[in-house]
């Protein structure tokens, strides 16, 4: 697999020589963690929830983080057989934020597997079907993965893929003090609400090795993951604040959108365990940034580390 490894540093190094930051928004991934090409449950349906914990990112709220966002973040996805080759899902989050915790319905995933010269391939295709109104989905992700057996003990698995985003995120910003003071019952120093909508391109890449320990299947594993993207974010006051003249009364100005070019990527180890049984699997696992590349101007998001667990029945 020496060069799986090496398409890997080319890919994401080329993608990344210019890149200086991961995304500018908080996202929970399903993919590229720990994927394998092989079909991981053995009747019609499984049913998969999973638990993480990072710290909390204090980040400026100048740096389009949103609203904070809570450290615990739980999953829940059901898999269905469709055929020999081809599997379909669903995977709903439920984050928590400043107003609370909500359930979405976040990917709808289409799978073919194949099993050719020893060795296993799949095809993953995941969209959003929150389409907000517009035409198409918000997000598609196409993947390829692989999986090959070195050795009765021994295994490695591979993912390549790429994902189209076009998400959009709201954040409050604290009111700049005016020049001179504002007068009126509906005149304030609140916060500004600022949307801003992200267009962009992400590149991801996964190697992962296992070594097996019993029959079952249970493993030990260690994965290096990389992620990069390019967006263009474009950032429109939805209140914005009033303009003061000389004189002391008061203007409203049409809000004027802002689009500022956003490159950036990050490397993360992640290591765990998969302990493994006929009717369900438990695998933990921890996960950490090696590299990130992210903008000096401004406090943009930075990787945390962070820990969980899975848990399947199958």
């Amino acid at each position: 697999m020496r060069w799986s490894l090496a398409l890997i540093l080319l890919l994401v190094g080329g993608a990344m020589m210019e890149a200086q930051a991961q995304r500018p928004f908080r996202m929970s991934d399903p993919f590229y963690r720990n994927e394998t090409a092989r079909r991981t449950f053995f009747d019609r349906m499984a049913f998969s929830a999973e638990v993480s914990y990072r710290p909390s990112n204090l980040g400026s709220s100048a740096s389009g983080l949103g609203a904070p966002i809570d450290p615990l973040a739980l999953r829940f996805r059901a898999d269905y057989q469709l055929s020999d080759h081809f599997d379909i899902g669903g995977i709903i989050e439920a984050l928590g934020t400043g107003g609370g915790r909500s359930l979405s319905l976040n990917w709808l995933v289409l799978k073919y597997y194949r099993y050719l010269d020893e060795a296993d391939y799949a095809f993953r295709l995941a969209v959003d079907p929150a389409s907000d109104g517009r035409v198409g989905f918000p997000m598609v992700d196409l993947a390829f993965l692989y999986t090959s057996l070195l050795s009765p003990t021994f295994s490695s698995d591979f993912a390549l893929g790429v994902r189209r985003v076009n998400v959009g995120y709201a954040q409050y910003l604290p009111r700049e003090e005016a020049d001179a003071p504002l007068e009126g019952p509906y005149v304030g120093a609140g916060p500004t609400l600022l949307s801003t909508q992200a267009f962009g391109t992400e590149l991801h890449a996964m190697i992962n090795y296992n070594v097996h320990f019993d029959p079952a299947g249970s493993n030990i594993y260690v994965a290096l993951l990389a992620e990069g993207g390019q967006y263009d974010l474009v950032e429109t006051p939805l209140n914005p604040e009033p303009q003061v003249d000389p004189e002391g009364a008061t203007a409203s100005e049409e809000p004027e959108d802002e689009q500022v070019e956003y490159r950036g990527g990050v490397v993360w180890l992640r290591a765990g365990a998969e302990f493994s049984r006929p009717s369900y699997q438990v695998a933990p696992y921890i996960a950490a940034p090696l590299q990130q590349w992210r903008p000096d101007d401004g406090d943009w998001t930075v990787a945390q580390p962070h820990i969980g667990v899975r848990f399947m029945l199958r």
